[in-house]
């Protein structure tokens, strides 16, 4: 059954806490944008739009996963499953949040039916092109979740400045954006390597065989040059509000001054490490390399190539 249409009155307050809400989670207010959704649910809830209602509270969930309030994201997410069909996109972007959130707490196991759940799911998604690059690249978060928050905690190693300065002068000038990527994935424990191949593994098993023939293989995943290219593709979801929001300090002397000025007081190394140290990330050659590999793709070019996809900007609508 169908809701009634909204009201001028609601429709009056929506055209205010929508926006609010959507600066909020630009902003990672997540207090207020806590807040604002406990106003939409008073306005929405009692004439059952739920679907609306539901949207935001996705929304907010993905910021709670992003600040790691997982645990709170996870009460959130379950409780939205049990609101939908599992037919509807709302059910999805759930799972696949969901899915997400155990593999940052390396509970792979309860992850691995929602990633299941989520790949095998035709409903949704109609158009079969569209569908197929939509598993390709959830496929490929699911690997960056795995690869970034495996690597937490796991050494704590430390350059002085004059080594890591040193590093980062002998990777840009020395060795090509493949050379990097490949030192890059070589400074990767095997721990992280074996939790890639699993996930990837079983995410592929769950795909039509055109469809997983297409991709590498877990064997292939876990090679250094392709281990690089998705732990550096992983770090974009923290470093991109750091060096690329307009607010920020890096982008405004860029903005103002040029590279120039930004490469001379250090702010992208700054940047890099104060993210990576934010994430319980020691181990200093993988600071190095991103450092150097941002270096040498220049900031402009990584903020355009790099921006993070929210996950339902995946699903071709």
């Amino acid at each position: 059954m169908r809701p009634p249409k909204l009201t001028d009155k609601q429709k009056e307050r929506l055209r205010i806490l929508e926006p609010k809400l959507k600066i909020a989670i630009g902003d990672r207010d997540f207090e207020t944008a806590k807040r604002l959704v406990v106003d939409l649910q008073t306005v929405l809830r009692k004439t059952g739009h739920l679907t609306r209602l539901l949207q935001s509270k996705n929304r907010l969930y993905e910021l709670a996963l992003e600040l790691d309030e997982l645990d709170f994201a996870i009460r959130g997410l379950e409780e939205n499953r049990k609101l939908v069909s599992d037919r509807t996109r709302l059910y999805l972007e759930a799972t696949a949040l969901l899915a997400i959130c155990y593999l940052r707490k390396e509970e792979i196991e309860k992850a691995k039916p929602l990633i299941k759940e989520v790949l095998h799911n035709d409903s949704v998604i109609k158009s079969e092109r569209t569908r197929s690059q939509f598993r390709k690249e959830i496929i490929d978060r699911f690997n960056e979740e795995t690869a970034l928050y495996s690597l937490k905690n796991k050494e704590e190693e430390h350059f002085t400045e004059e080594e890591l300065e040193k590093e980062i002068v002998k990777l840009v000038t020395r060795k090509t954006e493949s050379e990097i990527y490949l030192s890059l994935g070589k400074n990767v424990p095997q721990h992280t390597k074996y939790l890639l191949f699993q996930v990837h593994e079983f995410s592929t098993k769950q795909l039509p065989s055109a469809e997983r023939l297409a991709l590498p293989s877990p064997e292939e995943k876990i090679k250094d040059k392709e281990v690089g290219k998705t732990v550096f593709q992983s770090v974009k979801r923290v470093l991109y509000n750091s060096l690329c929001d307009p607010k920020s300090e890096i982008y405004q002397v860029w903005f103002k001054n040029g590279m120039g000025m930004v490469l001379s007081k250090n702010y992208i190394r700054s940047a890099v490490i104060a993210c990576l140290a934010s994430l319980g990330i020691g181990i200093k050659m993988i600071s190095a390399t991103i450092i150097a590999l941002i270096m040498k793709f220049g900031l402009e070019v990584y903020c355009e190539k790099y921006k993070p996809a929210d996950l339902m900007e995946l699903r071709g609508k």
